[in-house]
């Protein structure tokens, strides 16, 4: 009986060690190559880098890889902030198997209403509320679509 309790643990330890391998090696590949040359934020931690750069026309960019044992991290980029308004429209894009990404949005009104969308890869909201909000911010996300395929080269 004890031995048959101690295969069982040491199946479920090795499981879980094989897991974290995977997660790690997953993690680390799918998203290293976004963050060459990027720096390191101040959230960021060995086993969860994130990485921020701003480019010469003050788009920022960032690259949060997944939270431990999750496979969910993102890329985004974002309109240049400025003093009067720091929350501005941005891109954001999450990596799924098989190089296929999904796409999402923050949009932000000159009143401040904010709005998280949904879109395809061409910029159009994926349910049909959101096509109005979507279409009062074309030319933003037509503009964050560009920097993403001149950054990282990933735009369908």
């Amino acid at each position: 009986m004890k031995r048959k309790i101690l295969t069982i643990v040491l199946a479920a330890a090795a499981l879980f060690a094989l897991y974290n391998v995977l997660w790690f090696a997953w993690s680390h590949f799918t998203y290293g190559a976004f963050s060459d040359g990027m720096e390191v934020t101040d959230f960021s931690n060995f086993l969860t880098p994130h990485y921020i750069d701003t480019d010469a026309d003050r788009y920022d960019y960032l690259v949060k890889y997944p939270d431990y044992l999750s496979f969910t991290g993102n890329l985004s980029v974002g309109l240049p902030s400025t003093d009067e308004n720091f929350f501005t429209d941005a891109l954001i894009l999450w990596p799924k198997a098989g190089g296929k990404y999904e796409y999402g949005v923050l949009l932000y009104d000159e009143d401040g209403s904010g709005y998280s969308v949904y879109i395809d890869s061409e910029g159009n909201a994926l349910s049909k509320a959101d096509e109005e909000v979507v279409s009062r911010h074309r030319e933003n996300i037509r503009d964050l679509l560009i920097k993403v395929d001149e950054r990282w080269g990933i735009h369908d």
